[in-house]
């Protein structure tokens, strides 16, 4: 059997397409990860085609690449909802879609959070907005209605869709299949052995202050700080890499308040052995993660956010407890080359069907 020729693109959001594209080399694929942006925090990938505008000269760009895709690659792996031939304007969305289909090719989505999750949907199904509680505008009306065009697409032409995050799965066709997160490569990571700074250090990283439920964060910290050693460390606005030498002081790390589920942030804390706190909502998890009772993380939303702080701030050996829990839940779920493995059964399947 040949082997099979994969492409990723066009985004490396929080990493996944990369280590996901680099574990799939070692089991075998021809896998390549091609971008059209760099990105703000990981600039990993195997080509960079610049496309930040529409014109004349990036449609080009487009079309060209397609043509040359077409003829070197069998599995077309899109992430974050976006495809090579593809627009803002809700008329123009995956146009490449239907030529890929037509020659043949094998259409994967891997759906990663905002790129299908709704306002108005989430705002109904929850109660309050991961995105803040003010008016729902015009603005969001129509950028909820154009991921519904682009979900109805994506549903007639894709072969297969993946979703890292359990919420979006009640607004993605019934066909989609969760997948965790593969962002970390775990032999690279190694748990701190010992932390013996009295002063217990908090470490948290919001890409987003208003999602992440950054001002609570901010706010309970500064409370106990009161009572208690304590030193939080926000993470924002600089690469991978400086805020990997940031996260190995960590004690705790708390990732998102409101969404429901845990990012990457919390997958590459718990390989480090270190405990994270976000908000996982129990009626998702149940209905969508096979191992929802094995996550070590400690559940907590905005206003159960300083109880669970105190505990874990008063108990370090509860700390490394969890975080060796922590570090064997990310070895058994999110070893990339485990996922890997998925993806290319997955890809096998649709190639022998």
């Amino acid at each position: 059997m040949k082997k099979l020729r994969v492409l990723h693109c066009p985004l490396n959001n929080a990493n996944n397409a990369w280590i996901l594209s680099r574990a799939e080399r070692k089991i075998g694929l021809q896998s390549d990860l091609v971008v059209f942006s760099k990105g703000r925090f990981f600039s990993d990938y195997d080509q960079l085609i610049t496309i930040d505008s529409v014109s004349i000269p990036n449609e080009i760009k487009r079309i060209k690449f397609l043509f040359e895709a077409i003829k070197k690659y069998d599995i077309f792996h899109f992430n974050f909802g976006q495809s090579i031939w593809d627009h803002p304007f809700p008329s123009l969305n995956h146009l490449d879609l239907p030529i890929l289909k037509k020659a043949g090719k094998k259409v994967i989505f891997t759906y990663q959070g905002d790129d299908a999750r709704q306002k108005d949907i989430f705002r109904e199904k929850y109660g309050r907005s991961a995105y803040g509680d003010g008016k729902y505008s015009i603005f969001d009306a129509f950028l909820d209605y154009n991921k519904r065009l682009r979900i109805k697409k994506i549903t007639k032409y894709a072969d297969a869709i993946f979703a890292h995050n359990p919420d979006i799965m009640h607004v993605l066709p019934p066909k989609t299949r969760f997948l965790p997160y593969p962002n970390v490569d775990i032999d690279k990571i190694k748990p701190a052995k010992n932390r013996p700074s009295k002063t217990v250090k908090i470490i948290h990283a919001p890409t987003d202050r208003a999602v992440k439920g950054t001002e609570v964060v901010v706010s309970i910290i500064k409370k106990l700080a009161t009572k208690y050693p304590l030193e939080l460390i926000l993470v924002e606005n600089m690469s991978h890499e400086a805020a990997a030498m940031i996260y190995k002081r960590a004690d705790i790390a708390i990732d998102q308040l409101k969404i429901g589920w845990y990012g990457g942030f919390a997958v590459e804390m718990m390989a480090r052995g270190v405990p994270v706190i976000s908000y996982l909502r129990a009626s998702d998890m149940e209905k969508f993660v096979p191992f929802w009772r094995e996550i070590p993380i400690v559940n907590a939303d905005r206003n159960s956010l300083e109880e669970a702080l105190m505990v874990l701030i008063k108990n370090s050996s509860l700390r490394d407890k969890i975080g060796k829990k922590s570090r064997q839940f990310v070895e058994k779920y999110h070893d990339p080359l485990k996922i890997a493995r998925k993806t290319k059964k997955t890809y096998e399947d649709l190639c022998a069907a």
